[in-house]
């Protein structure tokens, strides 16, 4: 299910909260208050953290993964990116959230739950790839693969249904990890429409672990592709965009 606010808007594009102000002070918002009115404007939703951000602006985390930014007095609402602009540059300051998210959650992976496709020769780099195996641009990636492994880069590919883990591409790609050559058995699926029918067992918990990971990552689609940092290297990317994008 997408989250309400996943849809990409302008840059602080803003919904106005017909609620009274929550601020209490400088750099200061009563959570309480805060909370109890934001989910009286929007039910369906839970607040699971709220911290400072910006000057007069807080970061609130919705249902434990979907980002959004609220003013201080608590009726405004940014649900698009904040940039700050800073003497060194611009930030985004999701996209930093997410990295710092990404970063503690690739490091925690179990390697023996990821479908490795190891770099041929010295490894250059490594980078992560949630993918759908009925994705047209994850089969286009995918055809791509010997490409990344000659370059010296290691892909990662961890499972992310887009239609989440009811979907019959989560049930198929769980025969996948389950495989005993899952490499072999993903290359077939994405290239040739050939669905492993390897017995499950646990090694199936391995796509809903994922597909929850992508979504505490801020995954909209596939291919999502990341860095070992998390930082964002995008989607469908050519083994040239990678390499430059990687600094090879």
């Amino acid at each position: 299910m997408k989250a309400m606010f996943s849809a990409p808007m302008a840059i602080l594009a803003a919904t106005l909260l017909t609620v009274s102000a929550v601020a209490q002070g400088a750099g200061e918002i009563d959570e309480k208050a805060f909370k109890s009115q934001f989910q009286g404007a929007f039910p369906r939703t839970e607040i699971t953290d709220i911290r400072p951000a910006a000057e007069g602006l807080v970061e609130v985390e919705l249902n434990g993964r979907e980002i959004i930014y609220a003013s201080e007095d608590g009726r405004l609402v940014f649900t698009g990116d904040v940039i700050e602009l800073r003497d060194s540059g611009p930030v985004n300051l999701k996209e930093a959230r997410y990295q710092k998210v990404r970063t503690a959650g690739l490091a925690d992976l179990d390697p023996d739950a990821l479908i490795t496709y190891p770099a041929k020769g010295k490894e250059k780099a490594e980078i992560y790839a949630f993918t759908d195996i009925t994705c047209g641009y994850c089969r286009k990636m995918h055809r791509h693969i010997e490409e990344y492994t000659d370059a010296g880069i290691t892909v990662h590919y961890l499972a992310f249904p887009r239609g989440g883990p009811q979907a019959g591409s989560a049930e198929d790609m769980r025969h996948i990890w389950c495989d005993d050559k899952p490499a072999r058995a993903l290359t077939a699926a994405k290239l040739s429409n050939d669905i492993s029918d390897a017995e499950l067992a646990e090694c199936a918990a391995a796509v809903d672990e994922q597909y929850q990971l992508g979504l505490k990552f801020g995954v909209r689609g596939t291919p999502a592709v990341y860095s070992v940092e998390g930082a964002q290297l995008g989607g469908y990317v050519t083994p040239e965009q990678l390499k430059q994008r990687l600094g090879l």
